[in-house]
């Protein structure tokens, strides 16, 4: 029996072109409808926070190039049942990506305006999304379910290390990805995966998941608790 009072998370990095194709599967917009669902079975019509992470639009250069969070943004969005087709006309497209240089350009997304476009070697590092989502959510009161989707191999260790220095008793951290495109080895490493390092942290190794397999770690946690 899932409870009622949890709040739902989602983080997506915009890293490739093809994630803002809302028809594809495996796109943002896929997955914004996927963590929709989610959310409706604790609480129908809640809705979802959602953080994106990406290039910054116009680097900040005074962290420094070598700065663990340099071209680095982190926009925190909200998505409600009723608003999905407006967030995704908001968040999960570009417009203007494929345009030739001569055709005309129709009115930017949000996030066209607010992001890059993945064209600095970062692509948007994962550890700032990460710490963004646990200052955002300090002091909650209830259960926070975060789905975040990794599609890199930088930073694993310092964000392990910054989830198990968090609030194990309130929050559970459900990553996902491609296992060619993370850390895997590390993930794996004595069942990390399966909670059994850190009871509030699961991997799910794939991009297509079922409810059921995003919720059983959380379920796991949940009744440990």
């Amino acid at each position: 029996m899932l409870s009622d009072d949890v709040r739902v998370v989602l983080a997506v990095p915009t890293s490739w072109n093809w994630y803002f194709e809302p028809k594809k599967k495996g796109s943002i917009a896929w997955y914004a409808e996927r963590v929709l669902e989610i959310a409706d079975k604790f609480q129908p019509g809640r809705g979802v926070d959602v953080f994106l992470y990406g290039e910054e639009k116009e680097p900040d250069t005074s962290k420094g190039p070598h700065h663990e969070d340099a071209g680095t943004e982190v926009i925190r969005t909200r998505l409600e049942r009723d608003s999905l087709s407006e967030w995704i006309g908001d968040w999960a497209v570009r417009p203007n990506t494929e345009r030739g240089l001569f055709e005309d350009h129709v009115p930017a997304s949000e996030v066209e305006r607010r992001l890059g476009v993945g064209e600095a070697p970062w692509y948007g590092r994962p550890l700032p999304a990460v710490r963004a989502v646990g200052e955002w959510n300090a002091g909650y009161d209830g259960t926070t379910l975060v789905i975040f989707w990794l599609d890199r191999m930088t930073q694993a260790e310092e964000m392990a290390r910054y989830i198990g220095q968090y609030d194990a008793s309130r929050t559970f951290w459900q990553f996902f990805g491609d296992p060619d495109d993370v850390y895997y080895s590390f993930w794996s490493r004595q069942g990390m995966h399966q909670g059994k390092v850190l009871p509030q942290l699961g991997f799910h190794f794939g991009l297509r998941w079922s409810t059921r397999a995003v919720l059983r770690g959380f379920s796991r946690w949940e009744k440990s608790l």
